[in-house]
């Protein structure tokens, strides 16, 4: 990316879930502050890692971006691997509200009576929602209950109505990285060890004492930090951490693979490619003597 940023007039927008946090920089692999120097970077350490963060969050940020981008006369440049955020900035999505306080009274309602109170709750007010919602990931449960209460209205009837546009896909330039599966596993362990030798343990456990956070926590739930937590913990043993972080990447990975052919994308090339950046750099200028 530091090659294409020389050759066009870009800042790049960040879509990535996990560096939106701050201080979570080893185990996500943020770019560094030299790298940030390069090229102005939008979407990274915008939240402190006890916050709660979402897609309508990170899209109002998006918006805000874009102008500033624009207004700085550059083209923004989406760069990251949260597939699920590329689907809703291309596809639209319902921009549903938040509100802490309400957040709050379903977090107390939870410490008081658990989770399958919530999920039964859900069901007493929304049943066709908790019929289709995965109740078994219970920050989906209380995001579900959080719309329901602020808005009144059951969120299987908000769904139905027209999405908010945030892209014009027809505009928009789509390049995929990728590599050979085995090389990419390769990398995915490589990249487990070079981030524990980084450090990455101390980054956790200065984390989690500085911010009071535990499993339940949403920066916690990233990968590397979900499966070195319990290590941290004293529940398991560092090389059950480094194969479950391991295993959790791999499937990542093939989440994204199978995403990237989803999305139709307009050129792909192998990561190993010397070559790389010059092509990159050729399908845009094509692209953008097309505008």
């Amino acid at each position: 990316m530091p090659k294409i940023s020389q050759n066009f007039p870009v800042e790049i927008i960040s879509v990535d879930s996990a560096m939106v946090f701050q201080g979570m920089d080893i185990g996500t692999c943020k770019p560094s502050k030299e790298e940030q120097k390069i090229v102005q970077h939008h979407l990274i350490d915008i939240i402190e890692p006890d916050k709660n963060f979402n897609a309508g969050i990170y899209l109002d940020h998006v918006e805000q971006a874009v102008k500033v981008i624009e207004q700085n006369q550059k083209i923004p440049l989406f760069v990251g691997g949260t597939m699920m955020f590329y689907k809703l900035l291309l596809e639209g999505m319902h921009n549903f509200p938040s509100d802490h306080i309400t957040r709050k009274e379903i977090d107390s309602l939870r410490q008081k009576k658990g989770e399958t109170a919530l999920i039964d709750l859900l069901k007493e007010l929304d049943s066709e929602t908790h019929k289709i919602i995965d109740i078994k990931n219970p920050r989906r449960v209380e995001r579900a209950l959080e719309i329901i209460k602020i808005t009144k209205t059951k969120l299987s009837l908000l769904k139905k109505k027209p999405l908010k546009k945030f892209l014009n896909k027809k505009k928009c330039l789509l390049l995929g990285m990728t590599e050979d599966k085995t090389k990419l596993d390769i990398n995915a362990k490589s990249r487990i060890k070079k981030i524990i030798s980084d450090g990455f343990i101390e980054e956790l456990e200065n984390l989690v004492t500085t911010y009071k956070l535990n499993s339940l926590s949403h920066s916690m739930n990233s990968i590397n930090y979900k499966q070195f937590l319990p290590y941290l913990q004293g529940k398991i043993l560092l090389d059950e951490a480094c194969s479950e972080a391991l295993s959790a990447t791999k499937k990542l990975i093939k989440t994204q693979l199978t995403w990237m052919k989803k999305f139709e994308l307009n050129y792909t090339n192998n990561t190993s490619d010397r070559n790389d950046s010059n092509l990159f750099s050729d399908t845009i200028n094509t692209y953008l003597r097309s505008l």
